[in-house]
């Protein structure tokens, strides 16, 4: 959704070019920043109204945005929160210019990591430890904005990924429970073939869907622990747990579309979304592309399988992030704060997926609309998007240039293993960038 962070939208759309994502500063490990106790500067009351500057770069969501923060400015009359927005391209230059020179908005949205964290290196991001209650976020909300122990932003609407399926196919193959396993999905996509249904939609000419199949089963076979453990430098991609990876994709291959080192992306959720396959890895975002298509398609859902003994897993990105600008007067820092508890709680949720339609990242709270959406929040193991963590950030550039050597039985799944950890070995010995 964003040009400021590399969603999987963008992601997909520049065919997984990674690097193009601004890589930027200092990586922390995951903390865990949930304060005990939180103190909300306090407003003075008064006949008049703080009025705030919310600085954002969607122009076509003006109104929806606007609609959330009049929600807000009912629940909080003393405090009108007025949006600015600027078109994507113009969006970052505008906002560093401004933050640079001293100025600029009370409230803006901040990119996902890790570009978030130039902000903060360079001064421009208000400490919001012990300032924000985010004890109601779900973990993967608060990690997404937790940098060496401190938060830096509110955290407010999300995107998730796993794979989607045409229930109809299912049915027809006599399909009757959704895998869990890599045995289970070996075992469905097996029937599915033998019912001449095409099992899986893939994309590996542009390296985009490959990309996104390694992120959710590397996840699914890492948990949170190994993954933390690869952002640390404490585990390689290229041991053995790294080559399994690599090993379980080559399994999934004769289930995908014939040509599919040949297919492009558009290409490959073209014969998913017209039910020639059954499968296709599909983010929150995708539903509505393929509802377009086929207004009577009946999806499913379910998290990336994971090998016997661990959890299913999905993997999520952070869309909109609420950050504050450190240099605005302190009655206005008050004011800024009373909005980014807001987002954090259930009526912030609500608001903010009734009226923008991104995912809550507010525990306990059900998106509106597609059942789909429910499934989605309700993963049993969520890990972030790999792209956004620096030393994990330039894997889809390998993906993209040379992924559909993964699949090449000439060369051994260890050493594509070996190119994706030199991509991270790359990343942890290069300075990260804080402008």
């Amino acid at each position: 959704m964003s040009n400021r962070s590399l969603t999987r939208r963008r992601l997909l759309g520049t065919a997984g070019a990674a690097a193009g994502a601004a890589g930027i500063a200092t990586i922390g490990g995951r903390a865990q920043a949930a304060p005990g106790r939180f103190n909300v500067p306090s407003i003075i009351r008064s006949a008049s109204t703080t009025e705030l500057t919310l600085w954002e770069q969607f122009p076509e969501l003006k109104e929806p945005f606007q609609a959330m923060l009049d929600d807000f400015n009912k629940a909080h009359p003393d405090v009108k929160v007025n949006v600015e927005m600027t078109p994507n391209d113009q969006y970052k230059a505008k906002l560093q210019t401004a933050l640079n020179t001293g100025s600029g908005p009370d409230l803006y949205g901040v990119e996902s990591r890790p570009g978030m964290d130039a902000y903060i290196t360079s001064g421009n991001l208000l400490d919001l430890t012990g300032k924000v209650d985010l004890s109601q976020v779900t973990p993967t909300g608060v990690d997404a904005v937790t940098v060496n122990g401190k938060v830096w932003a509110s955290p407010s609407g999300r995107y998730t990924v796993g794979l989607c399926y045409h229930k109809d196919l299912f049915d027809k193959a006599g399909i009757t429970t959704e895998p869990s396993t890599w045995d289970e999905m070996l075992s469905v996509m097996d029937t599915l073939k033998s019912k001449n249904i095409v099992p899986y939609s893939q994309a590996s000419k542009d390296g985009s869907l490959t990309y996104f199949n390694y992120i959710g089963l590397g996840s699914a076979l890492l948990g949170q622990e190994g993954f933390d453990a690869v952002i640390a430098g404490t585990k390689k991609l290229n041991d053995a747990d790294g080559v399994a990876i690599i090993d379980e994709m080559r399994k999934w291959a004769p289930y995908y579309q014939k040509n599919f080192l040949g297919t492009p992306y558009a290409e490959a959720k073209a014969l998913f979304a017209t039910s020639q396959t059954a499968m296709m890895d599909c983010g929150s975002a995708d539903l509505a592309g393929y509802y377009q298509i086929d207004k009577n398609a009946k999806l499913g859902f379910f998290p990336w399988p994971a090998p016997t003994g661990k959890k299913p897993v999905t993997n999520t990105g952070m869309s909109v992030l609420y950050g504050i600008n450190p240099k605005t007067d302190p009655t206005k820092q008050a004011a800024a704060l009373v909005f980014a508890n807001w987002v954090a709680t259930p009526d912030g949720a609500k608001s903010m997926n009734a009226h923008i339609s991104l995912l809550p990242v507010v525990k306990g709270v059900q998106p509106q609309g597609d059942p789909i959406l429910t499934e989605m929040v309700n993963s049993p193991l969520d890990i972030p998007v790999w792209y956004e963590r620096w030393p994990t950030l330039t894997l889809g550039d390998v993906w993209t240039k040379d992924g559909n050597s993964a699949f090449d039985t000439n060369q051994t799944s260890q050493a594509f293993a070996d190119k994706l950890q030199a991509a991270v070995t790359s990343q942890l010995a290069t300075p990260e960038k804080t402008s």
